[in-house]
């Protein structure tokens, strides 16, 4: 494996480790907006349900685009929509139906951005890599949004409640 690779393993990792605190992060920021537990469980669908409306579509948009700037325009998209979210809930301009947005448009970046960084792997290594690249791609990704995230989101949320 090349340094290029490397590098977008680890770019497509940490990405992923953003998502995996997401999933977590968005539904506590909602139980400051409403206690009504369909709306704050609608979240997680909301983050979800890009990837069953606009998996194909983003497959043939990064198709016909250059991976490497969808993968920078999605993961500046999804910042900054909770850059907005952050500056929202801090001057008291926040509400559930934002998160719901905020939701939705970073599932949509994920899902751009998920697409390019699998199907830019064959440009990086060579084909009698590729499987082992694939391999290493697809478990960092996994283990960092459902391992890592989650856990790593619960750490941050009781570090801003002591700090």
């Amino acid at each position: 494996m090349n340094s290029v690779f490397w590098r977008l393993w680890s770019a497509a990792g940490l990405s992923s480790l953003a998502d995996g605190v997401l999933k977590v992060a968005l539904p506590l920021v909602a139980v400051g907006y409403t206690r009504e537990p369909a709306l704050i469980a609608g979240l997680a669908f909301a983050f979800s349900v890009p990837w069953l409306l606009f998996a194909l579509p983003a497959g043939a948009l990064v198709d016909r685009l250059d991976r490497r700037r969808a993968m920078l325009v999605a993961n500046l998209v999804r910042g900054a929509l909770l850059a907005g979210v952050t500056l929202l809930t801090v001057f008291g301009g926040g509400s559930i139906w934002v998160l719901y947005v905020a939701a939705v448009g970073v599932g949509c970046a994920e899902t751009i951005y998920d697409t390019a960084a699998q199907s830019i792997v064959p440009q990086v290594v060579g084909r009698e890599q590729l499987a082992r690249a694939n391999g290493r791609m697809f478990a960092a990704e996994q283990t960092a949004n459902e391992f890592a995230g989650p856990p790593l989101a619960g750490v941050l949320a009781a570090a801003g409640v002591v700090a």
